[in-house]
């Protein structure tokens, strides 16, 4: 997250890269890693050159949400009118799915 800035605040945007779709109220990431370094991994190491995420029911709603609009503090509080108290201590288990999504370059913060 960026320094001097209330992380609630910020809203993050899914990487246009990564195609999704839902299923059975799941969502499923499909990642291409055509860069020149994945193909040349690809080539010397067999590497898979597209990568699947299945996201359980807190990521899939929480993907959904990370539009574009919504604040991670307007997510936080659909988490919790959607879930109840399954999601407590919600900002906590947000900020560090957050943190997950944006180091693995899934979505970036505005």
């Amino acid at each position: 997250m960026q320094k001097n800035r209330n992380a609630l605040d910020m809203i993050p945007i899914r990487n246009e890269k990564i195609l999704w779709e839902i299923k059975e109220d799941q969502v499923i990431l499909t990642i291409n890693r055509d860069r020149t370094f994945d193909r040349l991994m690809h080539k010397l190491f067999k590497t898979p050159l597209k990568t699947t995420v299945e996201l359980e029911a807190f990521g899939s709603f929480v993907w959904q949400k990370c539009d574009g609009t919504n604040t991670i503090h307007d997510i936080a509080n659909h988490l919790e009118e959607h879930f109840g108290e399954k999601v407590s201590p919600v900002l906590e288990r947000l900020l560090i799915y957050m943190k997950s999504l944006r180091d693995n370059n899934f979505i970036h913060l505005k």
